[in-house]
C-alpha cells in the first residue's frame, strides 16, 4: 500500500485513492509525485475508460501537509507549485471521464482536486472548505478558476475571502459538488457515474470536455469551435454507430 492506491477494475474504471489516512490524506511530495506518475499512465492506457478519484479512510483530502512546507524557500515553493499544477492539468485536461468521490474533508488543495471532477459526488457528512487565508496562503489547485465556474463569481468571492467551510448539502446546492449521497456511498455512486460516462462516445466526449474547459468564449468563437468539432464527429465511427443504433431502435455501443 503506497501513498496512492490504484485499482484497475475489469470494467475499465480505474480507482485512484490517496492513502495517507493518518494525515486525512494531506498532500506531501510522495503523494504528488505518485499522482503525477499514476495519472499519466492511466490516462494513456486505452484499457482505462474512466477514473474515480477518492481518498482512503473516510476522508477525501485535507489539503497540503503543512508540516511538509516547513523550510521551503521561494525556489522550493515554486517547484512544489509546478508539481501541483501538473496534477491539476492532468485532471482538468483529461479527455477521459474523471469522477471524484468525497467523504469527510475535501479542504484546501483537496477542495481543488474534488472540484476538478466531471462529476463530484459527496456524502452527507462531507465538507468542502477553503481555509487558505488561515495559514497565510492564497487559494491554489486551480480554485480561482474552477470555483467561480461552479458557484458563480459572487458566491466564490464570499467563500474564498471568508475562508468558508461548506457542508455537503450546501456544497451541492451551490454547485461545488454535483450529487449528494448517504455517508459511505460516495465511491459507489462515483463508480456508477463513471461507468455511465464511459459509455459515451469517447471522441465526441473528449472534444466536448475540451470546449467546456475553454468557456466562456464569444458566440462566434463557440460556433467556430463547434463547426470544427462537429465536422470531426461526422467523420468518426462513433456517429455511424450512433445513427445506426438510432434507426435500429437500440442502444449504441461505442466501445467494442
Amino acid at each position: 500500500m503506497g501513498a496512492v492506491n490504484i485499482d484497475r477494475r475489469d470494467d475499465g474504471i480505474a480507482r485512484v485513492a490517496i492513502n495517507r489516512t493518518e494525515k486525512r490524506n494531506a498532500l506531501n511530495d510522495e503523494v504528488r509525485h505518485t499522482l503525477i506518475a499514476e495519472l499519466t499512465g492511466l490516462l494513456r492506457d486505452d484499457a482505462v475508460h474512466a477514473l474515480v478519484l477518492t481518498g482512503e479512510g473516510g476522508h477525501f483530502c485535507a489539503g497540503g501537509d503543512i508540516a511538509s512546507m516547513e523550510g521551503l524557500d521561494s525556489k522550493g515553493a515554486r517547484a512544489r507549485m509546478k508539481d501541483n499544477h501538473t496534477i491539476v492539468r492532468l485532471i482538468a485536461e483529461a479527455e477521459k471521464p474523471v469522477v471524484t468521490a468525497i467523504e469527510g474533508f475535501a479542504v484546501g488543495a483537496g477542495a481543488g482536486l474534488a472540484m476538478l471532477g466531471d462529476t463530484a459526488v459527496i456524502s452527507e457528512g462531507g465538507t468542502i472548505g477553503f481555509p487558505f487565508f488561515r495559514v497565510g496562503l492564497i487559494p491554489d489547485y486551480g480554485i480561482l478558476h474552477t470555483l467561480p465556474r461552479r458557484a458563480g463569481g459572487a458566491r466564490a468571492r464570499q467563500l474564498l475571502l471568508y475562508a468558508k467551510m461548506v457542508k455537503a448539502p450546501d456544497a451541492v446546492a451551490w454547485g461545488l459538488a454535483d450529487e449528494l449521497v448517504a455517508d459511505g456511498k460516495a465511491e459507489e455512486k462515483a463508480v456508477e457515474r463513471a461507468l455511465e460516462l464511459a459509455q459515451m462516445p469517447p471522441f465526441a466526449f473528449a472534444i466536448a470536455k475540451q470546449q467546456l474547459g475553454l468557456a466562456p468564449v464569444k458566440l462566434d468563437e463557440a460556433l467556430e469551435m463547434e463547426a470544427l468539432a462537429q465536422a470531426g464527429c461526422f467523420g468518426a465511427d462513433e456517429f455511424l454507430e450512433g445513427s445506426t443504433a438510432f434507426l435500429e431502435k437500440r442502444s449504441p455501443v461505442f466501445r467494442k
